[in-house]
């Protein structure tokens, strides 16, 4: 059995964004051309993604809400320009085949691990979707790319969802779609306070049945390496084993990256390749498989070193392998990286979050106590 299948298309290339906008197809060019530097092409199976159909993106966003974006394609090819969707989201004439396509994605991964051939994916795609609420675009993100995956995979009989956000943003879509299902466990690290500004907090706990299964980890500007893998050990492992999903998925923005425009914080190629080595020990711990979705990332540098970071440790043999693979992103000089983890600007800061988050989960998990 293979270890990762990566989901990816040239076509994803044709989603086209204005000059100089962050969004580019030169990020999804930069990771292809990683992923054959690497020499990951002759043992991770690359699969061609399907189309998600309306009826299954509509397992998410209001069918209205798909048929204003259907109007909007056409507009872009009648007028052979861009629309312009809300302060920094467009589209192209190709945008809405492109966004089925990577709504799409995710059930081809899905599917492939069903089968039994896989125990990850890696899912590259654009544009994407974390940020897209059920009735309107956000963010660069039209289609929610894993949430419409996680209600796919719920129809395929995987019962509790396991979703991790890592981008610097906060994964405002995922979190509103799963609000009130405590089926799907939604935790995000973000920068905070950052855009965008009315979401993120820690006490946006759920409601209902789902108040307790929704976990924000609201790190201050500044941290690094050190602080978010802090957090991964005291929120996210602990929990993540007493709910005991039966799949995790995880957005993997690379946008709180050291060199990343967008962001503020100071993780390297190095803490993301950790951080992919914990969900990989969770995967292994609860017996569930993993698919991993890109979302954010504007240093084609460093978004492309840290995507295939995370596939390495993905993909690795074994676990003396994986150790191996995670250690080559720690020693200066491996692999072409000279990183050393970071610490935080402020560590008792990012401790004293973490902290007060752990507390007012404990009243929902006891294993937080």
């Amino acid at each position: 059995m293979s270890r990762l299948a990566l989901v990816r298309d040239p076509r994803f290339l044709n989603h086209i964004t204005p000059d100089a906008h962050p969004e580019s197809p030169q990020r999804l060019a930069a990771i292809d051309s990683a992923f054959l530097k690497a020499a990951l092409d002759n043992s991770v199976r690359q699969l061609e993604p399907r189309s998600a159909i309306e009826e299954e993106i509509a397992y998410v966003h209001k069918e209205s809400y798909i048929e204003h974006l259907q109007e909007d394609a056409l507009k872009a090819a009648a007028n052979h320009n861009l629309v312009q969707l809300d302060a920094d989201t467009f589209m192209s004439a190709a945008t809405y085949d492109i966004a089925k396509l990577a709504a799409g994605a995710g059930l081809t991964a899905l599917d492939a691990i069903k089968s039994g051939e896989y125990d990850s994916a890696f899912v590259s795609v654009r544009p994407p979707g974390h940020h897209a609420l059920v009735d309107k675009p956000m963010g660069f993100c039209l289609f929610n790319n894993i949430a419409v995956s996680a209600r796919y995979a719920q129809r395929l009989g995987y019962k509790k969802v396991f979703i991790i956000d890592w981008d610097v943003h906060h994964g405002n879509g995922t979190q509103w779609a799963f609000y009130d299902d405590p089926s799907v466990f939604f935790v995000s690290f973000q920068q905070y306070p950052f855009w965008p500004y009315d979401s993120g907090w820690y006490l946006e706990d759920g409601t209902g049945e789902g108040r307790g299964y929704n976990m924000n980890i609201p790190l201050p500007k500044g941290t690094g390496d050190r602080g978010y893998l802090h957090a991964f050990d005291r929120l996210v492992k602990p929990v993540c084993d007493s709910f005991k999903p039966d799949l995790i998925m995880v957005s993997a923005g690379y946008d709180a990256h050291q060199d990343d425009p967008l962001g503020q914080q100071r993780i390297t190629t190095s803490g993301y390749a950790m951080l992919s080595q914990r969900v990989r020990d969770l995967s292994n711990q609860v017996g569930a498989p993993t698919v991993v979705f890109l979302e954010g990332g504007y240093n084609t540098r460093s978004l492309s070193d840290s995507a295939i970071a995370t596939m390495r440790v993905l993909n690795a043999a074994n676990e003396s392998e994986s150790g191996a693979v995670h250690a080559s992103y720690l020693m200066p000089g491996a692999a072409g990286n000279s990183e050393h983890i970071t610490g935080d600007r402020n560590s008792d800061l990012v401790d004293e979050r973490v902290s007060e988050v752990r507390k007012h989960f404990a009243k929902y998990w006891p294993v937080l106590r």
